[in-house]
Parts: C-alpha cells; structure tokens; sequence
C-alpha cells in the first residue's frame, strides 16, 4: 500500500509538472527533489510515532505549519493532531481490517485543549 501510495503520488507530481510546464530535463529533477522531500517526512512521521517525546509534534509543526507566522499553533492543536494521528496509525497497524472508514473523523477545536497530552 506504501509503496502504491509513492507511486501515485510521483506519477501525480511528474503529471502536474508538465501541465505547469516544466520541461522533459527538468520534470525527473524537480520529482526528484519532491520524493525526497517525502521520504523526510516519512522518516520524520515515523520516529515520532515511536517517541513520546514530542517528536512527532514537532514534525507536524514543522510540516503543517511552517510557513505560518509565529507563534504558530497552539500546544493544545498540535496535540490533538498527534494523538489523532498515533490514533489513526495504531488503527491501521491492527491485525483486524477495519470494517468502516480506514479514518476517524479530525479532532475538533473544542477537543484540542482536552487532547492535551491524551491519547485515545
């Protein structure tokens, strides 16, 4: 599924350069870059997951929000998106498929201060 999912994702990337016009030399260089790029975060997303130490928090700041402007997300925010997301992947790793949906609703913005910390 992860590599399928890379796949899909390149193809896209090389599709979306050449209709911004990037040409042939360019496309396999820039894709290049992008893949790489993935690959970081996926590294990052994934030491996170073993972490408890706020990793995986400071991988989503630096990759959700990094151009925003200081002080960025609230504490509360970005632990509410870690423990969704330690959520959705202890879900996905489970032994049993999941019957519905492969993914739980997001966390709301009244759930980010009591998310705090918590996982579910």
């Amino acid at each position: 599924t992860g590599q399928a999912l890379v796949d899909c994702f390149v193809e896209d990337m090389d599709a979306s350069l050449r209709e911004l016009g990037a040409g042939d030399l360019g496309v396999g260089r820039r894709v290049k870059t992008m893949v790489q790029a993935l690959y970081g975060r996926i590294a990052a997303y994934e030491r996170g997951l073993v972490d408890s130490g706020g990793a995986l928090e400071a991988a989503l700041k630096r990759n959700l929000f990094g151009t925003a402007a200081e002080p960025g997300p609230a504490p509360a925010i970005l632990a509410a998106l870690a423990a969704y997301v330690r959520q959705e992947s202890a879900g996905l790793l489970s032994t049993v498929p999941p019957a519905g949906p492969l993914f739980g609703p997001p966390p709301t913005s009244g759930s980010a201060a009591s998310a705090q910390g918590q996982e579910r």
